[in-house]
C-alpha cells in the first residue's frame, strides 16, 4: 500500500437517480475493493439530508461531514476508520454527516462546490468516492458534474431506467460533452441484465445523441443483501459470493483504465 502521494484524488460520484437501487452498498463495496487493489480510499457520504452509509457499516460514529464543509476541523480530523482505514488493505476512512441528523439537509448547491474543493485537495487519499443522494436535484448534479467520473446505479426496475436516464440527461447538460458510466445492479440474470444496458443505451441515444459506456453488471446475490441486513461489509462476509466476484472486476476496470472519465462517451452519428 502506497504512503506517500503526490498528486491529488481522483473524484467519483456514484449515483442513482432514485432510491432502491443498492447504491450505497455498491458504493461501500467499491471502496472495499479499490483499497485491495491498492488505493487509499475515502468514501463520502454526500446524502445531504439522509447520511446513512455508517449505518450500512455497523458504525457508531460517522465522521464530522458539517465541519469539513464549514471549514471549522481539517479533513484527517473528520474522518472515522472503516476495516482500519484507508492506510490497510480492504480498508478506507469515512466521512459523512450524523445518520438520521438531517444536519445538512439544506445545503444548496454552493455548499456543494465547497465540499468538493476541500475533497479535490487532499493528498492523503488516491481516491475519493461520493455517494450521492437519491433523485436529481441541484446539490446532486453539482457533485456529479464537478467529479471526475459519475457512476450511474440502475436496476432492471422500469421506473430505476426512467430516474437514471433523467440523471444522465442533466449531467450531460450541466458538463457538455459527460454521461455517466452505468453499473447495472440486482439483475436476475446476465440476459436481464443486457437488456436493461440496452434499454438504457437506446432511450440516450435516441434523445441525447450520445450513450453511456457500460461499467459492469452485479447479479442480485441473496447473501450480499443479507450482509447489508447485518449492517457488515460485503467482501468481511462474503469475499467470494456472485456479486462480490462483480463489484471486484468493477473496481480492477476503475483502477486499471484511470476510471470511466477516460473512456470517451459514444457519440451517436447525426444524420
Amino acid at each position: 500500500m502506497n504512503t506517500t502521494h503526490s498528486t491529488l484524488p481522483r473524484l467519483t460520484a456514484i449515483g442513482s437517480g432514485k432510491g432502491g437501487t443498492g447504491k450505497t452498498l455498491i458504493a461501500v463495496s467499491l471502496a472495499q475493493a479499490l483499497s485491495r487493489e491498492g488505493e487509499r480510499v475515502l468514501l463520502c457520504d454526500a446524502d445531504l439530508g439522509l447520511s446513512n452509509a455508517a449505518v450500512r457499516l455497523g458504525l457508531s460514529a460517522s465522521g464530522d461531514l458539517p465541519a469539513l464543509m464549514c471549514g471549522a476541523r481539517p479533513l484527517e480530523d473528520c474522518v472515522v476508520p472503516v476495516q482500519g482505514g484507508a492506510a490497510t488493505e480492504g480498508g478506507f476512512d469515512l466521512i459523512a454527516a450524523p445518520s438520521g441528523s438531517g444536519a445538512l439537509a439544506n445545503a444548496g448547491a454552493l455548499a456543494a462546490e465547497n465540499l468538493v474543493a476541500r475533497l479535490r485537495g487532499t493528498k492523503k487519499y488516491d481516491r475519493v468516492l461520493i455517494d450521492l443522494a437519491a433523485g436529481v436535484d441541484a446539490a446532486v448534479i453539482r457533485f456529479a458534474s464537478a467529479a471526475d467520473e459519475a457512476l450511474l446505479v440502475l436496476t432492471p426496475d422500469p421506473a430505476s431506467l426512467t430516474d437514471a436516464y433523467a440523471f444522465a440527461k442533466l449531467l450531460l447538460r450541466a458538463t457538455g460533452t459527460r454521461m455517466p458510466s452505468v453499473i447495472v445492479n440486482l439483475s436476475e440474470s446476465e440476459a436481464e441484465a443486457r437488456r436493461t444496458e440496452e434499454a438504457m443505451t437506446a432511450t440516450c441515444k435516441a434523445f441525447l445523441k450520445c450513450t453511456p459506456a457500460l461499467l459492469g453488471h452485479v447479479p442480485r446475490d441473496a447473501q450480499a443483501q443479507d450482509a447489508a441486513r447485518r449492517q457488515s461489509p460485503l467482501f468481511s462476509q462474503l469475499p467470494h459470493g456472485p456479486a462480490a466476484r462483480a463489484l471486484i472486476g468493477i473496481a480492477r476496470g476503475l483502477h486499471g483504465s484511470g476510471g470511466p472519465a477516460l473512456q470517451k462517451s459514444r457519440f451517436a452519428s447525426q444524420r
